[in-house]
């Protein structure tokens, strides 16, 4: 509980501080279309409704702001930590649930993802719920842990469809560990699929009466295809080994699990692999089955594989407390004095490594961090433009990327109480994760058209080529001015600070 208490408050520090990035606002404003009606959210929506359902409440009871949907992510991480350590508890004792919920919190890449207004952190706690009452059923047979398990997996599935590999775990696991005895448990296992379906079959008779013809298609494009942009992160590395690399190393500023605490974690891996008890035989299925699921699904990102972060910090904490049982029995023993010497000698450098491998992870979590520390005003821009808005004049967002999209400036609106104010995107494909193509005779028709009359612009260096291509903003601005329909830039429509600042340009028609 003081592990958990010290590390909510370190979540909750500057948690509006991070800008928003795309997929964040896509979830905000399907919290809006929520807030609508179902019909529009469902037809706006890619993902299942948990995520949505449970921030519209937040927002309902706290406001609407960057901070209380963010909590919700900093609550669900909270949880998980205990579900870890419950789950860890009884499948190894105390000692070993206390160092696995350390080591998963500071991992870097759970760290951040608990600070982000994304799904993955809600989809964790349910997977490892539905894991903990799984294996409460496997050790005590009650019946009422696979209904528990199953309600968590119906929420999981309502919360993000990948949920589905912790299913493949489970039978996975039962035909593993249950031969002898496998017809009794597959017959009391269909109270948890049961269980589950009831818990889903609501959202999936509201889904198929808003667009029946749809709901397949999108199903196999969310577990197979997803997003066309995650193909440039999918080619980072060989398919077979590439959640191995991905996990530790997917970008020069954020590193999910620091290489020192993943090499024992594989280490502990390995341990498990040897000594082969039922546990380890759990947590083995675990890890095996989910790396395979998702190295399967052509999408691929390392937030996808979140659910092998909880299993490598359990294996890691049930080789550390191995080790040092060994070494601490070796040098009370009856052994002689040179080998109870070295055996100290051994254990003090074991700590040693461990202090090294969680400070460095402690570390690696801050950079992470660090590299988010900055602002993008499109807050104060989109205020800006509420104040001077006559009821009639759209937004065009200009080149939008990760930092900066139509979404974000709809929260925005959204937040200050003027969301009926039309907004549009040019390129509709963010800039950086695409060879954008610009247009100015085709960005003046679209402007003249939806009756825009401010244009966000973001200044992205200046002179910094977009993603792919030689296009910058000068080259952008260049035409602009050259058109003759747009002002210039000014300082009263000029937002945050170089290089990151955002500029208003009017057009005029």
């Amino acid at each position: 509980m003081v592990f958990a208490l010290v590390y909510a408050f370190f979540l909750v520090l500057n948690l509006s501080n991070p800008p928003l990035v795309w997929d964040e606002a896509v979830h905000l404003n399907n919290v809006f279309l929520l807030k609508s009606g179902y019909s529009s959210f469902v037809n706006g929506s890619f993902y299942p409704p948990l995520f949505e359902v449970v921030t519209a409440f937040f927002f309902n009871f706290f406001g609407v702001s960057l901070f209380n949907c963010r909590l919700v992510t900093v609550i669900f991480s909270v949880l998980t930590l205990w579900v870890v350590f419950e789950l860890a508890n009884n499948m190894y004792g105390r000692k070993a649930a206390l160092l696995s919920a350390v080591l998963l919190g500071v991992m870097p890449g759970y760290f951040w993802l608990s600070r982000e207004a994304l799904l993955d952190g809600m989809l964790l706690f349910f997977f490892m719920l539905a894991f903990l009452f799984f294996y409460l059923w496997l050790q005590n047979g009650r019946d009422r842990m696979l209904v528990f398990s199953g309600v968590a997996l119906g929420l999981g599935f309502l919360t993000k469809y990948e949920v589905l590999a912790a299913l493949v775990v489970m039978v996975l696991t039962l035909l593993v560990l249950g031969r002898g005895h496998l017809k009794r448990l597959f017959t009391k296992f269909t109270l948890l699929i049961v269980t589950a379906v009831i818990v889903v079959i609501p959202w999936i008779v509201i889904v198929y009466k808003v667009y029946a013809s749809k709901i397949l298609s999108q199903w196999i494009y969310a577990l197979q295809v997803g997003n066309p942009a995650r193909s440039l992160y999918s080619g980072r590395f060989p398919l077979p080994i590439f959640y191995f690399v991905e996990m530790t190393w997917p970008y020069n500023g954020i590193h999910p699990i620091s290489l020192l605490l993943y090499a024992v974690g594989l280490a502990g891996l390995g341990f498990l692999v040897w000594r082969l008890l039922k546990a380890d035989k759990f947590v083995l299925l675990w890890f095996a089955s989910v790396y395979v699921f998702f190295t399967l699904i052509s999408n691929k990102e390392w937030r996808y594989v979140l659910p092998l972060f909880p299993a490598l910090a359990i294996s890691a904490s049930v080789l550390i407390l191995f080790v040092y049982t060994k070494a601490q029995s070796a040098w009370q023993g009856h052994a002689p004095i040179k080998k109870r010497r070295a055996a100290k000698v051994a254990a003090a450098l074991f700590i040693v490594f461990l202090a090294v491998a969680v400070a460095y992870s402690i570390n690696d979590t801050y950079s992470g961090v660090a590299v988010d520390n900055f602002q993008i005003d499109i807050q104060a821009a989109t205020n800006y433009v509420i104040a001077h808005d006559n009821g009639s004049q759209a937004i065009m967002v200009l080149c939008p990327f990760n930092y900066f999209s139509q979404d974000m400036v709809n929260f925005y609106l959204w937040e200050g109480g003027r969301p009926q104010i039309p907004t549009y995107s040019y390129p509709e494909l963010p800039v950086d994760t695409y060879t954008p193509t610009f247009n100015i005779t085709q960005f003046i028709s679209l402007c003249g058209q939806d009756n825009v009359k401010y244009v966000f612009t973001y200044e992205n260096g200046g002179t910094v080529p977009y993603f792919n291509t030689t296009l910058n903003l000068m080259q952008i601005y260049t035409q602009l001015y050259a058109s003759g329909n747009f002002t210039k830039m000014s300082a009263q429509e000029t937002f945050g600070s170089d290089p990151r600042r955002i500029f208003i340009l009017n057009f005029t028609g």
